[in-house]
């Protein structure tokens, strides 16, 4: 404690930023966000914590709104109206995505193993990109093969390839019929990113639109939510409803408020055609799928060939061409 109290006032002003970072906080202060420096520095360690972290912020040319000394940062997220938190300390990030607030976890020595779930950076551009993927409601090719590849890393099995593939059709068909092809094969690649959390059938759709509103990626989480739904109707879901009644209540309305767009009806129709190894023909995954639980619905099989239909008609050739070729 003597040694903290005599040296760090000293030496933590001379410490130098990462590379970019007042650039980067300048930016974003231009775009109009408000600057709010949370550390967990106190006087157990610092003879004045706010000055130090001031002339330090100073020196390395951080502007900022405000400066808060506190070690309970999700806390002070909540009490300030704090929607975004940067932090190199994966507790943190957890606490305050547990209040509802979206964190991005830097990188760091500590925290090299840590697979949270949240978007992990190592510098301050990437900081850039991850706060321009909140905007647009979801992540660029890399950031979402970061979140498939994590997600793999906890629950590894065919989803994983059934994603890719359904991921490489969307894009082949989205760059047919004048659509974000990006976008789409993003959508396609996380549409079952909720099979991080280990479980199977009715769980995985809502664990996913869950997970991703809770880092922020709003498209990304309807799509979750959407791609086993064609007809809006739960009721047809093929497989276990292993949610609660609460739960599935929630999906109920969520379901009923969603306007569906076309990403929306791509997607529903690449997850009924991508088999874990190739493109298949949609009537026959059908009758796989119908052979394996007992049961197809109607409405839910005339549903995906109206989508086959809708999309070829658009795209002008059939979408078994578009996906293979």
């Amino acid at each position: 404690m003597d040694f903290a109290k005599k040296y760090y006032d000293v030496l933590v002003t001379k410490t130098p930023f990462k590379k970019n970072a007042s650039k980067v906080v300048k930016k974003l202060k231009e775009e109009g966000h408000a600057i709010i420096i949370l550390t967990s520095r106190d006087n157990n360690l610092y003879l004045d914590p706010y000055k130090t972290t001031t002339e330090e912020l100073k020196n390395g040319g951080i502007i900022f709104d405000k400066l808060i000394c506190e070690k309970n940062k999700a806390k002070v997220c909540q009490d300030e109206g704090i929607e975004l938190l940067i932090d190199d300390l994966a507790y943190n990030c957890l606490e305050a995505s547990k209040l509802g607030i979206n964190s991005i976890l830097f990188a760091s020595p500590s925290n090299t193993n840590c697979n949270i779930g949240n978007f992990k950076v190592s510098d301050w551009d990437e900081v850039l990109q991850v706060i321009n993927a909140i905007k647009r409601g979801y992540p660029n090719k890399k950031e979402a093969k970061y979140f498939l590849d994590e997600a793999e890393k906890i629950n590894p099995g065919k989803w994983v390839n059934h994603s890719k593939i359904a991921a490489l059709c969307a894009y082949k068909i989205a760059k047919q019929c004048n659509l974000n092809e990006n976008k789409a094969y993003v959508l396609g690649l996380l549409h079952d990113i909720g099979r991080r959390f280990l479980v199977r059938d009715l769980g995985h759709i809502y664990n996913g639109y869950k997970y991703m509103k809770r880092v922020g990626m709003d498209k990304v989480a309807k799509v979750c939510l959407t791609h086993s739904f064609p007809t809006k109707n739960i009721n047809s879901y093929i497989g276990k409803i292993d949610i609660s009644e609460q739960e599935k209540e929630e999906v109920k309305r969520l379901l009923s408020e969603m306007e569906y767009d076309d990403y929306d009806r791509l997607i529903q129709l690449c997850d009924a055609q991508a088999g874990t190894d190739a493109v298949l023909d949609i009537e026959e995954r059908m009758k796989d799928v119908k052979n394996r639980y007992g049961n197809y619905p109607k409405e839910q099989w005339d549903k995906n060939l109206e989508l086959k239909r809708y999309f070829e008609e658009k795209c002008g050739k059939s979408i078994y061409e578009i996906c293979n070729g």
